[in-house]
């Protein structure tokens, strides 16, 4: 009884490592970036981030690439998803930055009334 009870634990192994499932692993798709728009090449499709420590990465796109937050320009800010595949770096998604002078204000919050907020007049 023992006998078979090696035989599938060892089998069960050995799918196991030939699946090549792992679940204890996280899948990450893309590596990040943040920066600002230095170059911009709408033929060629490609564009340059320089990230706060000032190296600059270039980048292309493809028609999968998503945008978002409004048109990829020189000094825009962004923050990207990005794939190495044959020695390029394809962004896979854009997020521009609204700039802060074009962002809509909130609307200011309203203090609640409570019992002792109230002012009485005499």
């Amino acid at each position: 009884m023992w006998k078979i009870g090696t035989v599938c634990l060892v089998t069960g192994t050995l799918l196991a490592a030939l699946s090549g499932a792992s679940p204890s692993r996280v899948k990450t798709h893309g590596i990040a970036l943040s920066g600002t728009v230095s170059s911009v090449d709408f033929a060629a499709k490609a564009f340059v981030v320089r990230d706060s420590a000032g190296k600059s990465t270039s980048l292309v796109w493809t028609d999968a690439t998503t945008v978002t937050g409004g048109t990829l320009k020189v000094g825009e800010k962004v923050t990207l998803r990005y794939l190495v595949k044959n020695r390029k770096n394809i962004a896979t998604s854009v997020k521009i930055a609204v700039p802060l002078a074009q962002q809509t204000p909130a609307s200011p919050a309203v203090p609640a009334v409570t019992a002792t907020s109230r002012t009485r007049s005499f």
